[in-house]
């Protein structure tokens, strides 16, 4: 058997990325970050550019939810 985990996992898991709507990719790419997973982490996965992925989400609000009453 040929490990499932680093080829064909990438491949699969990009070719499903990438038919997302840009929206909808941005999203899901800022709900793994915010569940604790590094850029450096998701980039690898999806075989992106760390520094293209920190221009598609809010690395700098913290992570997880962030909502404070607006008094």
């Amino acid at each position: 058997m040929f490990p499932f985990n680093n080829g064909i996992q990438k491949e699969f898991n990009r070719a499903i990325f990438d038919q997302m709507p840009r929206k909808d990719q941005d999203e899901m790419l800022q709900q793994i970050y915010d569940k604790g997973y590094s850029v450096k982490d998701i980039a690898k996965l999806l075989n992106m550019n760390s520094q293209a992925l920190y221009s598609r989400i809010n690395a700098h609000r913290g992570r997880g939810s962030q909502l404070t009453p607006s008094h």
